[in-house]
């Protein structure tokens, strides 16, 4: 079941993972632009994030994603800044230590992945040239890309597992959090009037002699109520004026004139939907992604430091 959710969980961390890695920085450029962090011999510099930053939003406009994902995506990036460069880094580089390859294979079928989005290949180099890019950039973040995540892979979600009991602890702690109130579903006529107003109650009296005559409830409710109907509420959340009136009503019952603070109510019992706690056999899916993103996350971070502390990492 693990392999199932792998690839959602992998891309929360390594979303994209389209690096800007350009290798060692010349000291005079590194000195125009501010350096802003050191990883071993590697100084990254503020237009390096820039660059980042750019090339992933450029990779994400070529694979052809939507508004709402880009947004998303590039908001995470920008949020971790030169943190997440620097993460990207440590990683490619674990994979490159061990000595990871990716067959060409591998990357020409990435590469036709992208190229079938667009209605021709003219289009894709259309595209590809507006954002800048060549497609040798592109073969290169798409190696590198794979090797992130599959050094990700091999070192920490395979080593990851969710045992039964796992999930049923996790399903006994958020018991709460699964189970659903029971709902009503009221039509209403309301008409706001003062415990005085006997013009408001001849309103009410009149609507509700009409309901109880044969017409519509929906019908009067248009002519005289002067707010929309209540529609579906949690049963827990009826004021107490209505709780024990509807508690006692079949569907289809229509009740009295109920009075309340804000004036007066007619209330029709159109539905009611009984509280249900899911067994554990119907959420044994739902929780086993939950856990196993949990025990990722934490894994992963682990992982991510364990780099950070093997190489000279500095940031600014």
């Amino acid at each position: 079941m693990r392999s199932k959710y792998c690839s959602s969980v992998i891309k929360v961390f390594l979303l994209g993972f389209i690096m800007y890695m350009s290798g060692g920085i010349a000291p005079a450029r590194a000195l125009e632009d501010g350096i802003v962090a050191v990883v071993d011999s590697d100084v990254i510099t503020a237009k390096d994030l820039q660059d980042y930053l750019r090339s992933i939003y450029a990779q994400l406009r070529i694979e052809g994603r939507n508004a709402k994902d880009i947004k998303e995506i590039m908001d995470e990036y920008q949020s971790k800044g030169v943190g997440q460069l620097v993460e990207d880094k440590l990683i490619l580089a674990e994979a490159n230590r061990q000595s990871m390859q990716i067959r060409v294979k591998v990357i020409d079928d990435r590469m036709n992945e992208i190229k079938a989005r667009y209605p021709s290949t003219q289009d894709f180099l259309t595209e590809i040239n507006k954002e800048g890019v060549t497609i040798s950039d592109i073969r290169k973040k798409i190696e590198n890309q794979l090797k992130a995540r599959y050094i990700v892979t091999q070192e920490v979600r395979d080593k990851i597992t969710v045992n039964p009991q796992d999930v049923t602890d996790f399903y006994n702690a958020h018991l709460k959090d699964y189970s659903r109130a029971s709902r009503v579903y009221l039509q209403s006529i309301f008409i706001k009037a003062d415990a005085g107003n006997d013009e408001g109650m001849t309103k009410m009296k009149a609507a509700l002699e009409q309901i109880k005559g044969g017409s519509d409830f929906k019908t009067v409710a248009k002519a005289y109520s002067e707010l929309p109907d209540i529609g579906e509420v949690f049963d827990s959340s009826l004021s107490p004026e209505f709780k024990v009136k509807v508690d006692t009503m079949n569907v289809g019952d229509v009740t009295d004139i109920l009075r309340v603070p804000e004036g007066l109510y007619i209330l029709k019992l159109t539905g009611r939907t009984a509280g249900v706690t899911p067994t554990l056999q119907e959420l044994k899916e739902d929780i086993y992604q939950k856990v196993f993103e949990a025990k990722f996350k934490e894994s992963f971070g682990a992982w991510v430091e364990k780099l950070r502390k093997k190489a000279y990492v500095e940031i600014k």
